[in-house]
């Protein structure tokens, strides 16, 4: 469950300082938003994926039902709503860093009575849609659930009471902590937190935290072109391999190699099982 955005992708050299006019290299339109890309990237990988999400009654949105239909998404608990569909804008440059600014649109129009049959084995969501939706799916879904606290502003942050799994990158662990102290930040939301935090540390690799044990995971040296979407990319794995029944050690371990090659690419999208399958498997 989450948003769906247009990404328009500014590939430029650098990006500009205050009051600065660069030119861009390209322009590239392509399929985003955290909900999407994670219900999307699990499809790819294999999984049986239903999205909850909304869109606008525009061309955009049409396109976004076309999209995942051919990405073997179930999107029939997807809203149409009036307004525009979301779209986010991504400075990308040379070096793969990114920027981003998003225009929620419809995303912000998902409400409380949009979620519904909230079926399934694992919730996967983020916060680029209303907290209070969030938050509902959260108490009410049966199964696992996972917050992807993306972007980390909460205004009550009882919602982690609702949460078995939290995935936090580096910037969101301490938004949510206001510490550096990372056993410290992890101590603290464990407190609310069911079972693990998972903080995402890039390159790195990313750290398991459940009560009383710390496991890091390392990340495999690779070339990046794009870390648009690598965290989409991380929960999405994470979640499949979760439901597939691997304890939390291996589904992270997983989730991290299928990251990393997924920085390789173009684009906030997972890689499909063919194509990551032997890299996963190397030793």
């Amino acid at each position: 469950m989450g948003s769906y955005n247009v990404d328009f992708f500014i590939r430029l050299k650098r990006l500009p300082q205050p009051g600065e006019t660069v030119f861009c290299d390209e322009i590239l339109i392509k399929h985003g938003g955290k909900g999407s890309n994670q219900a999307v990237s699990a499809a790819r990988l294999g999984g049986e994926v239903s999205f909850i999400g909304a869109v606008g009654n525009d061309e955009y949105g049409k396109r976004a039902f076309s999209f995942w239909k051919e990405e073997n998404v179930d999107a029939s608990r997807v809203k149409v709503k009036e307004g525009n569909t979301g779209n986010a804008y991504i400075f990308l440059d040379e070096t793969g860093e990114s920027s981003i600014v998003v225009n929620r649109g419809a995303n912000y129009l998902l409400d409380e009575e949009d979620v519904v049959d909230l079926e399934g084995n694992v919730l996967l969501t983020q916060l680029e849609i209303r907290e209070r939706v969030v938050r509902k799916a959260l108490k009410e879904f049966q199964g696992l659930r996972i917050l992807n606290p993306a972007p980390a502003y909460l205004e009550d942050v009882s919602i982690l009471d609702y949460v078995d799994i939290l995935t936090p990158n580096e910037i969101e662990f301490k938004q949510l902590t206001s510490s550096d102290d990372l056993d410290f930040g992890l101590n603290e939301l464990l407190k609310r937190v069911k079972t693990a935090v998972i903080v995402t540390l890039g390159e790195r690799g990313a750290v398991i935290a459940t009560r009383g044990k710390r496991v890091l995971i390392s990340a495999p040296k690779v070339k990046v072109v794009d870390v648009t979407g690598a965290g989409d990319v991380f929960n999405a794995s994470l979640a499949f391999f979760l439901e597939k029944g691997y304890d939390i050690e291996d589904a992270v371990e997983y989730a991290v190699k299928i990251a990393s090659y997924s920085v390789t690419q173009l684009g906030a999208l997972g890689p499909r099982w063919e194509e990551v399958k032997e890299f996963v498997q190397e030793k």
